[in-house]
C-alpha cells in the first residue's frame, strides 16, 4: 500500500492518546468536542441547545450526557457572554485548546516533507 497520511496521522494520534494526559472520550463525546471547536475557531460559540440540536451525533439526552462527561473532563465549560444570563455557550477550556494543538501538531508530524 501506498504511503497514506491520513493512516499515519491516526497511528499518530493513537499514541498521543495512550501517552498524553488527555482525558478518555469516548467517539461521541469528541464529535461534540469537534463541533465546538469549530464554533470557536469560527468565533460562533455553540450554546447548549446548539448542542442539544446536534442530532446526526445522537439523542438530545445522549448529548446532554455527553457534554457533562466533557465537561467534567475540563475539555469544556458552559459560559455566559456579556449580560445575557439566560443563555450558556460552550467555551473550550485550556485542556480542551491543549488537545486540539496536539493533534495539529500531530498531522503536522504525519507530512510529508515537502509540502
Amino acid at each position: 500500500m501506498k504511503k497514506n497520511y491520513y493512516i499515519q496521522f491516526l497511528n499518530l494520534l493513537r499514541v498521543l492518546e495512550k501517552t498524553s494526559q488527555t482525558p478518555d472520550i469516548d467517539a461521541t463525546s469528541k464529535l461534540i468536542l469537534d463541533e465546538v471547536a469549530i464554533g470557536v475557531s469560527k468565533e460562533d460559540m455553540l450554546t447548549v441547545s446548539d448542542v442539544m440540536g446536534l442530532k446526526h451525533i445522537g439523542s438530545p439526552a445522549t448529548l446532554h450526557r455527553k457534554l457533562n462527561l466533557l465537561i467534567a473532563a475540563h475539555m469544556v465549560d458552559p459560559v455566559f457572554q456579556g449580560n445575557n444570563r439566560r443563555t450558556k455557550y460552550i467555551a473550550l477550556t485550556q485542556e480542551g485548546e491543549s488537545y486540539f494543538r496536539r493533534l495539529s501538531e500531530a498531522i503536522q508530524m504525519a507530512q510529508p516533507a515537502h509540502i
